[in-house]
């Protein structure tokens, strides 16, 4: 079973949520809040798009094994 298709388009794009916070390293508001997979596995993410800063990181299921695809 895979875990998450092989991409058919050239770019990928994932859906954000503004949260109304600001980046605690440099200021910007408000912060982004979206799904990112890493060598832990699927993660929901909130970081500041300018400084890259990760201001909370929450372990979530598969997107597939969950229904969200």
């Amino acid at each position: 079973m895979k875990i998450y298709p092989q991409p058919a388009e050239l770019f990928i794009s994932e859906a954000t949520e503004q949260v109304d916070e600001g980046c605690e390293r440099c200021g910007v508001r408000p912060l982004e809040r979206y799904r990112v997979v890493d060598y832990r596995g699927w993660l929901r993410v909130v970081k500041c798009r300018s400084c890259l800063h990760t201001a909370d990181a929450q372990r979530i299921e598969s997107p597939v094994l969950s229904g969200e695809l």
